[in-house]
This record gives structure tokens, sequence and C-alpha cells, in this order.
């Protein structure tokens, strides 16, 4: 059963219950026959010469199991299971942490079940994203549970910039020093923090810094990580990239139709597809990124009035491939195009999104990997679990809203026998009424408009009684009042999911590397419930 605060949207429930009209939008049900998928993704494979480009951008890892996948990575018989997220500072929010051991443990599941197949982790680095405010920001609680929030600040120089064009500026050491401030500190923090300052420091990139953040936080796994924005990757993308260009009419009008058919059979488009995109983006002269549109037989950039006739772009792509990204609806391509890709770890969101893309798999020639959807999880640290015990709270009832999750409680527990009192009196009132009414009706009928205000006079009464009975009990009871606000506050930190808002620096800080170990170990596959994690 999931929580009452974990909603879900119609179509990944129905992505997750494998529901017969959604089913034909991908090209694998949620529990394929591997075997088979694989030796479609090999068979059509060729492009061994990313491959070496994966494996050079990961030789710096020395741990066994990583140096294990490198090799593998040379066999024709190794697939990938691929997982990727925007660039979020200090690894926020947390679900970036879930996507990842959500690949992990799939990567693992299959070396273990499939036989005649490799199965590899990839980590693709969102690094040619250029929405700074989407990963700026990091969301902590700090030592009273009081939630606070940093921000890093941006050049001016770098705005509309992708992420693996931007460094970080010198306040991240005040950022850093301030994080440290608000914290618990613990036997974990000295080394955390001795860490965060070598890593995050001015001038160090940001695509960077997050790599080796997380791959310290899942150092031993065998985790790889894929950056699509290099010049070596973006060389050998060329061909993509053209045929994008090429037959770029075809390709957004199958985006169009794939979506229509989806809205045809009930579920909304994630992406809204515009005929005047080209789904491509362009750094012009290696400066802002920006969407790439279209008109009848031309390209142009709105904010620089640059335009390209089709030969002109192609030439701009065969001289500056550096300049041009996918987006949101090519990103998927394109990464089957560069990887021998057999799943892809996603959200809700991107299982919607991939819904619209089938016909332009099919229309490219790629095969659509299997969508896994990631694990979605709760983190109930030991002081909050102690106060749901003690108060005999029931997580799975808790609603978004604060304060309607506090006045229920106290109508239900504190002030049970109060509601129960001010139930009978109300009941009472309700039967006397009418029998008093139909008593009036007989005797004298001008009295029963006059009667029935006495009434509602009555029961207004009644309720005021009643909440001033309900606050007088609620000053009474600060204490278990202070519980149940961070109770909420750490399932749902203002009001939002805790995965989608916390940064896993906080629980680095507070519990080293056992957080990780413990959710990994307490997982079930079942991905269809949110999964409480006691730590």
């Amino acid at each position: 059963m999931n929580p009452e605060f974990f909603k879900t949207s119609k179509h990944f429930e129905a992505y997750l219950k494998q529901n017969e009209k959604l089913l034909p939008f991908y090209a694998e049900n949620i529990d394929p026959d591997w075997a088979k998928l694989a030796e479609r993704v090999t068979s059509s494979f060729t492009r061994t010469d990313v491959l070496k480009e994966l494996i050079r951008q990961n030789t710096h890892f020395k741990d066994e199991q990583c140096l294990k996948n490198l090799e593998l990575l040379k066999e024709k018989n190794t697939v990938v299971v691929v997982t990727g997220q925007q660039l979020g500072l200090l690894i926020s929010p947390l679900y970036i942490i879930y996507k990842t051991i959500t690949t992990l443990k799939l990567a693992e599941k299959l070396n273990k079940e499939i036989d005649g197949y490799n199965f590899v982790p990839v980590f693709w680095l969102e690094g040619e994203d250029h929405d700074y405010e989407e990963v700026c920001k990091i969301n902590v609680p700090d030592i009273s549970g009081k939630f606070t929030t940093f921000q890093a600040d941006e050049k001016s120089s770098e705005n509309g910039l992708s992420l693996n064009k931007r460094k970080l500026t010198e306040d991240i050491e005040n950022l850093i020093q301030e994080l440290q401030e608000v914290l618990q500190e613990t036997e974990f923090s000295a080394e955390l923090f001795d860490f965060l300052r070598k890593n995050y420091k001015k001038d160090a990139t940001w695509i960077g810094a997050f790599k080796t953040h997380i791959a310290e936080i899942f150092k031993d796994s065998g985790l790889l990580f894929f950056s699509a924005g290099t010049e070596t990757v973006k060389q050998l993308s060329k061909p993509f990239f053209e045929k994008v260009i090429v037959e770029n009419k075809s390709l957004v009008s199958l985006f169009e139709t794939n979506s229509a058919e989806l809205i045809k059979a009930g579920y909304q488009n994630q992406v809204h597809v515009q005929n005047d995109k080209a789904y491509l983006f362009l750094s012009y002269e290696n400066g802002p990124r920006r969407s790439l549109l279209k008109k009848e037989n031309s390209f142009y950039l709105k904010e620089i009035e640059k335009e390209y006739s089709i030969d002109q772009l192609l030439q701009t792509l065969d001289e500056n491939p550096a300049w041009f990204s996918s987006t949101v609806l090519t990103r998927p391509l394109w990464q089957s195009w560069l990887l021998p890709t057999v799943s892809y770890v996603a959200g809700g969101a991107e299982i919607a999104y991939w819904g619209q893309l089938r016909s332009a798999f099919n229309h490219l020639a790629l095969p659509m990997p299997h969508i896994q959807p990631r694990h979605s999880i709760t983190l109930i640290e030991p002081r909050i679990k102690r106060f749901i015990e003690k108060n005999k709270i029931s997580i799975h009832n808790i609603p978004e809203d604060k304060e309607a999750f506090i006045n229920e409680y106290f109508s239900q527990n504190k002030l049970a026998d109060v509601k129960e009192l001010f139930s009978g009196f109300e009941q009472d009132a309700i039967e006397n009424r009418e029998k008093v009414k139909r008593m009036i009706q007989e005797i004298d009928p001008t009295l029963v408009n006059p009667t029935e205000k006495s009434y509602q006079s009555i029961l207004q009464t009644i309720e005021k009684l009643h909440d001033r009975l309900v606050n007088r009990i609620k000053e009474k009871e600060e204490t278990t009042k202070a519980h149940l606000e961070a109770i909420h506050e750490a399932i749902l930190p203002n009001g939002i999911l805790q995965e989608r808002i916390l940064s896993s620096v906080y629980f680095q800080n507070k519990y080293g590397s056992e957080w990780i170990n413990k959710i990994f170990n307490a997982l079930s596959e079942n991905f269809s419930e949110h999964q409480i994690v006691e730590l």
C-alpha cells in the first residue's frame, strides 16, 4: 500500500500495471525476455569506438569491480543498464541516489539470472543541460530540524551555458562552510567536509565535482560514468545529428503522431510537441545553449537571428559538432545510438515522455530499451521513528498538508473523548430539532423558521465550544505538537516528497556510508509501491 502522501500520475500507474492501452507505446513490457532483448541490442550495435570512449572516461577508477566492468565492455555480449540525471549540487535531490541504486541492483540481478550476457551499470552525466535553476540549490534540515536552503552563485558570463562548460565560483567555499555550521557534527563530519572542500572548490568544473562526489558515494559498486559532451563523443555523434537534421520533418511528425495516439489512448503528453522546433540545441560559437527552430526549408536561432539552410547546418555540424546537443525527446534516441542500452532507469515523468518516442526509435532503426521504474523511498531516521512510535502514528496515513495532519491527530487521539461527547451533543440536538419542528408545525407553523434559527444557533454554539476545547488541549500538548511537526517536516519537508528536495550530503554527514548500505539491503523488487526505509 502506498502512503497517502505519495501521489502518482495516471500514466505511471498504468505503466506499473501494464495497462493494455499503454503497452503499445513501449517496445518492452516491465518484465521482458532479457536474453532476447540483450541479443537484439548486441546484434544491432556497431559503435565500438564509443565504447572505447566510455572506457577512457573511466580509466581513473581503480577498484576491482570497475576494472572488471571496463574489461567487459570490450566483449560483444555486453550491454549497459543506464540512468541519468541533471547534475544537482551536492547530489541533490535524493532521487538521484535512488535512480543509481535501482540501476546497480538491476544490473546485479541480471548478471546473476541471465546467462550469456554481461550487464554493466552506467550513469549518463547530463552535462548538456543548461537549466541552472534546476541544479544550483541544496536543501537540508539543520540541527533543530528547520529546513535550510543554500544556493551556488552563477557567473554572469556563464548564463545559458551547458553545465559541462561551467565552473564553480569562489562562493562555493562559503557555502560549504555555512553548510557545515548548520548540520549536526558527527563522527563522519570531518572526513566528509574535507572531501567536499577538496572536490567543490573555485574553478572546479561542475560536471567533474558531481562525478567525483557520486563516484565516492558508490565506490566499489562498479558504476561507470558517461559524458556525452566531450569533443570525442561529439565527433563520433556527427552521423546521428546529421540524420536528425536531414530527417527532421519526418522525425518531428512522428513525435506528434505518437503523442496524439497517446492522448487518444487516454494519457497526457509529458512533453508538448511543437512542430516549429527541430528538437536540437545549438551553442553558436560555443556560447549559450539555444533551441534550434525550423521553418519550411531552413533552421534558425531566434535569439541571434541566425538562419541556416539544411546544407549550411550540415556544414556547421561537420566543422563544429561540439555546438550540437539533444533535447528531452532526442536524448533517449542519441543514448541508444551511442551505447548498447538494454534498459533505462527512469522516474515517472521520464517514463511518460519515453511513451512518446517508440515511432522515432523505429524510424531510426534503433532498439528501444526496456524502461525500468526507479525506486521511490522515504527515509525514517531513529529520532523520527521514536516520535512516530510514541504518538502511535501510521506513516501511510500522513497527508500532504501539515496542519491537516496535526488537527486530525488531535481530533482522533487526544481529543477522542471530547469528540465523542460533542458528537452526542450534536446528534441529540438534531434529533430533538426534528421532534420540535413537527410539534410546532401542528401548534403554530409561523414559529417554524424562528425555531430553526434557534437550533442553528445552538449547533454553532456547540461547535464553538468544541473548537475552544480543542485549542486549549492543543496548548497543553505543545510537546506532542512539536513531535508531529518534526515527523511531517522530516517526511514531507515543505510539503514536498523527501526524495524530491533533500540533499544526500545531509545523510552522508549523519550516517557515513552506512545509509547507502541500509537502503540497498532494505529495498524489495516491488516498484509499484513507495518504500519506507528506516535508518
